[in-house]
C-alpha cells in the first residue's frame, strides 16, 4: 500500500484509493493490545495488565499514551528466555503475565527476566 502512495488502509484491491476511516487504526490497536499486550485492568486505565503475545518476534518496543504519562514496553527474547523493560506512569500499577508467570508492576521503570 505504501508503494501505491496510500496513507491509510485500502478498502479494495486496485483500482483503489486511500480513505481515512476509523478501522484503519486497527493495526495500531492490535499491535499495542495483542502483540505488546498492554490493556487496561481497571476503569480509567488506573491499573494495567501487560501480557505480550510475541509470536515469532525476537524483539519489540512499543509505547501507549496514558492520561498520566506514557506506558513503554521493550521485549528481547533469546530462545525461550524473555527480558522485559516496562515503564509505567505515576500512580499506575498492575501485572505482567508471561506464559505461566505473573509478576506485579509498579509505577516507574522496571526490568523483568523470565
Amino acid at each position: 500500500m505504501l508503494e501505491l502512495g496510500l496513507t491509510t488502509w485500502a478498502e479494495t484491491p486496485e483500482p483503489t484509493r486511500s480513505d481515512c476511516h476509523a478501522w484503519s487504526a486497527h493495526p495500531n490497536f492490535d499491535l499495542l493490545s495483542t502483540v505488546a499486550g498492554i490493556e487496561p485492568a481497571a476503569p480509567g486505565f488506573a491499573k494495567v495488565v501487560i501480557a505480550p503475545h510475541l509470536g515469532p518476534l525476537r524483539s519489540l518496543d512499543a509505547s501507549l499514551p496514558h492520561p498520566s504519562g506514557e506506558i513503554r514496553v521493550s521485549y528481547r527474547r533469546q530462545g525461550t528466555a524473555l527480558d522485559a523493560d516496562i515503564s509505567l506512569p505515576p500512580d499506575v500499577s498492575g501485572w505482567f503475565i508471561w506464559k505461566t508467570f505473573k509478576k506485579p508492576l509498579h509505577p516507574a521503570s522496571q526490568h523483568l527476566s523470565f
